[in-house]
């Protein structure tokens, strides 16, 4: 299957019963560069945005990146996407505008947007990293079917276990989860 096959004539990967997914667009960069602000605010710079490469990685046929819109208003909630389509392991991540987040949005998109990606890509799984600390996304993973794999740190390898353990309390953001979804 090619890249652009995932796609209809307008662009959209699905559609749910409140939202359209619909294949990020370039024009979009500056929505895309908010999220990722709000994510990790050391991420960018206010006058450098998003990276080049990070950007074309987004637009990569190796990404199936998809802007959630709402149906009855047209407003970007913000992105979903697969990264490493083609791969045996593609990962799964979703980014939502502030507004919209805890709203149940995720929950509605998730599950057909895995589903039509398992069709299309013929998949049998994927995978998500999550932040060992952010509890709703965890709770949001396993509502919508991934389980718990095991613990990943971002830790060198080489890190004595004692600071390990000790860096797994105080700073959780160098430690996650990942999950894997049937």
């Amino acid at each position: 299957m090619k890249f652009d096959d995932l796609f209809d004539a307008n662009g959209i990967f699905l559609q749910t019963e409140n939202h359209i997914l619909r294949r990020i667009l370039p024009e979009e960069k500056e929505s895309y560069e908010t999220l990722a602000q709000a994510e990790n605010p050391d991420f960018l710079c206010a006058s450098e945005g998003v990276s080049a490469l990070a950007w074309e990685e987004l637009l990569s046929e190796d990404h199936l990146t998809c802007s959630i819109l709402q149906k009855d208003t047209g407003a970007f909630c913000g992105f979903c996407q697969l990264q490493w389509v083609f791969s045996d392991t593609p990962e799964l991540g979703i980014d939502l505008l502030a507004e919209y987040q805890r709203t149940g949005i995720a929950a509605e998109v998730l599950p057909p947007f895995l589903s039509q990606a398992k069709k299309l890509l013929k998949c049998d799984h994927f995978y998500s990293k999550i932040k060992k600390n952010n509890i709703p996304s965890q709770k949001l993973a396993e509502k919508i079917g991934g389980t718990c794999i095991r613990t990943k740190s971002l830790l060198p390898e080489n890190f004595p276990a004692e600071m390990a353990a000790f860096a797994e309390k105080e700073f959780p953001d160098f430690f996650y989860l990942e999950y894997q979804f049937e």
